[in-house]
């Protein structure tokens, strides 16, 4: 699924990645995919445009990928659980 997002001075399109399933004790953030597999090294943003780390690894089995997103600030990351990440092509 494509979301348009016009909150910035250049009119941005981010794909969902998918939703926030947990965060593991290492502090990444696993999110259960909901379309094709990113590229490693890929921003993942939060639905305000924040920047919130990037796809390190892509884990589970084939029919039900998640993937593993290195986060840039570690603080108060509980509060993501649930909610939708995107990406940026």
């Amino acid at each position: 699924m494509l979301v348009p997002l016009k909150n910035s001075k250049k009119s941005q399109i981010l794909r969902i990645a998918g939703k926030v399933f947990t965060i593991s004790k290492q502090g990444r953030i696993i999110v259960k995919l909901e379309g094709p597999i990113p590229r490693l090294g890929l921003k993942v943003y939060d639905k305000n445009l924040r920047t919130i780390g990037f796809v390190v690894d892509v884990i589970g089995n084939v029919k039900s990928p998640y993937i593993v997103v290195r986060p840039f600030e570690s603080k108060g990351l509980e509060n993501i659980i649930g909610d939708s990440l995107y990406l940026k092509d």
